[in-house]
């Protein structure tokens, strides 16, 4: 199967017009290049599909985003900080009501860890990064957090799948914030991830993660990276045994950043840059 990845939409702050034209423009790009074809790639967003988590901004990523679904795409949105409250600093429990309203197209009958693909050789894996980071005090900053339930929960999927699976069968986790620190952040920023934008429990995600998964896909930091290469001294995915681990910019971006993962067989998972993007 193909997976195009995407992320950071942040459609909807009005301060920024480009921001939803490029949301547009990227759809039209995703439907002329696969519209007619029968191998479509699912179209994975990583969080942040709107900026502020308002109703308003849902009705317009859905206007956005539904010729998609119409054209035969299997669109899996995965919430983020800002599709939870304004400015991606404030989590409240109703706005993510609205994502599921809106974006997924049911209000209460979806639960994390969820899984909006599996055939026999290819199973993913979204996380809510928000699920356990809600209310006046837990919701305040950008930082996230999946809670003890949702990580024992992807064990036990996990563990399943190894379990029932042939061996060859891949397994893609995909979530909003990164679950780890990336290595070239100067000193002030390390800080400030610390307080209020990392993810609280990704030591303990990427110790259940590591030698079990074959690709994990997320944005947040709005940085586009291919952790196969070596990255300030450091080389993710042999340190951490997972194949595939890439972290997606703001799709919305000047040059619509993307990336296109073909994933199944024996092999690792390919990873190319989205016929219009250049990384």
């Amino acid at each position: 199967m193909k997976i195009l990845h995407i992320s950071d939409l942040h459609i909807g702050k009005e301060a920024d017009v480009d921001r939803w034209k490029n949301a547009e423009k990227l759809v039209r790009k995703i439907r002329r290049e696969w519209g007619d074809k029968d191998d479509k790639p699912l179209v994975l967003i990583t969080g942040d599909v709107v900026d502020d988590g308002t109703e308003v901004e849902f009705i317009e990523a859905r206007r956005i985003l539904s010729p998609l679904r119409r054209a035969g795409f299997l669109v899996a949105p995965l919430p983020g900080n800002h599709d939870y409250g304004w400015n991606g600093a404030h989590a409240l429990e109703r706005k993510f009501k609205l994502f599921k309203k809106y974006l997924l197209g049911i209000e209460n009958r979806v639960s994390y860890p969820d899984v909006p693909y599996t055939d026999n050789d290819v199973t993913l894996i979204t996380l809510n990064s928000m699920l356990a980071e809600t209310g006046f005090w837990d919701g305040l900053l950008a930082d996230g957090e999946l809670g003890s339930r949702q990580v024992e929960d992807l064990d036990e999927i996990i563990t399943i799948l190894r379990d029932e699976r042939k061996k060859s069968h891949k397994i893609v986790v995909a979530l909003h914030h990164h679950p780890f620190q990336f290595p070239d952040d100067p000193p002030l920023k390390k800080v400030k991830e610390r307080i209020g934008h990392r993810l609280k429990d990704g030591k303990k995600l990427m110790k259940l993660l590591s030698g079990r998964i074959d690709a994990l896909l997320f944005g947040h930091e709005h940085r586009h990276v291919d952790f196969s290469e070596p990255f300030d001294g450091h080389v993710f995915t042999k340190e951490f045994d997972i194949p595939c681990v890439l972290s997606s910019g703001r799709s919305t971006d000047p040059d619509l950043p993307a990336r296109v993962i073909t994933i199944g067989g024996r092999r690792k998972p390919r990873v190319e840059p989205a016929p219009w993007s250049t990384g």
